[in-house]
C-alpha cells in the first residue's frame, strides 16, 4: 500500500482549532512619501501631512456572511509608517474568502486629509474633512488559516483617488483643477471653494451619479473609493 503524504496546512485546517487573525491598515508610498509628479496627467504633485480615517467596523466573514473574527474599531493616520495593526482575533481554522470594513463618523469625521497639490510652481494647501459613511466588502487573496497559526488582511488606502478625474476606472490623476478652485487667492482650497466648480466645466466624467454637481461632491464621492484590499485588490462598495 502507498502512503499519501498531505500538505501540513491541510491536515492544520481539517484537524479543527483556531489561529489568528489580524486586520492592519497602510497608506502606501503616496500617503506617506507624497504622490510624484510622473503619476499626474497634469505634471502636477501632491503630499500629505495628515489623513486619518475612522475604521468602525473590520470583521472576517465565514462562508455565510457572519462575523468569524472582530479586530475592533479604531481611527489612523496613515501618514505615519505602516502597516498599522487594528486588532487581532481568533478565527475558526478554515479558508475565508470575504472580509469587511467600514469607514464612517464616529465621534467626528470618517476621513480628514491635510496636504499640499502643486501645479507648475504653484503650491495650494487643503484641510478636508467627510462625513461619509462607506461599507467595503473585500475578496482577501488566498486568506487560509491554519490552526495555531496566523493571517493577516490589510485595508489599503488609496490616496491618489482624491485626484482622480472620473468616477470609473478609466480615471487619471490630475490636479490643476483643485489648485485653480482658489477664488480667494489665500494659498488654501477649501471644500466651499471647491462647491463653486461646476464639475461639468471641467469635463470630469460623473458616470451615473447625476447628483454630482461640483467639484466638492466629486471630491466626497471620491472617498469612498478609497479602501482597497490587500494592495490593489478591489473591494464591492456599499455607498
Amino acid at each position: 500500500m502507498t502512503l499519501r503524504t498531505l500538505p501540513v496546512l491541510s491536515l492544520l485546517v481539517a484537524c479543527g482549532g483556531t489561529g489568528d487573525w489580524t486586520a492592519t491598515t497602510w497608506g502606501e508610498e503616496y500617503i506617506e512619501e507624497g504622490i510624484p509628479a510622473e503619476e499626474f496627467e497634469d505634471g502636477c504633485s501632491a503630499t500629505f501631512s495628515t489623513f486619518e480615517v475612522e475604521v468602525t467596523e473590520a470583521v472576517l466573514l465565514d462562508g455565510n456572511g457572519d462575523v468569524a473574527a472582530d479586530a475592533g474599531p479604531g481611527r489612523y493616520d496613515v501618514t505615519d509608517p505602516g502597516p498599522q495593526t487594528m486588532g487581532t482575533a481568533a478565527a475558526k481554522a478554515t479558508f475565508y474568502d470575504s472580509a469587511r470594513f467600514v469607514i464612517a463618523p464616529a465621534s467626528g469625521d470618517a476621513v480628514h486629509a491635510i496636504g499640499e497639490v502643486t501645479c507648475g510652481g504653484e503650491t495650494k494647501s487643503f484641510d478636508w474633512s467627510f462625513d461619509t459613511s462607506t461599507t467595503y466588502l473585500c475578496e482577501p487573496e488566498d486568506l487560509t488559516l491554519a490552526a495555531g497559526g496566523s493571517a493577516t488582511t490589510e485595508l489599503t488606502v488609496h490616496g491618489d483617488h482624491f485626484f482622480y478625474d472620473g468616477l470609473e476606472e478609466d480615471a487619471v490623476v490630475r490636479g490643476q483643477a483643485i489648485v485653480d478652485a482658489d477664488a480667494d487667492s489665500d494659498g488654501e482650497v477649501t471644500l466651499a471653494e471647491l462647491g463653486a466648480i461646476d464639475i461639468a466645466s471641467l469635463g470630469y466624467n460623473v458616470g451615473p451619479y447625476s447628483d454630482v454637481a461640483t467639484l466638492a461632491d466629486f471630491v466626497t464621492f471620491l472617498t469612498r473609493t478609497l479602501g482597497h484590499v490587500d494592495g490593489e485588490g478591489h473591494c464591492q462598495v456599499d455607498l
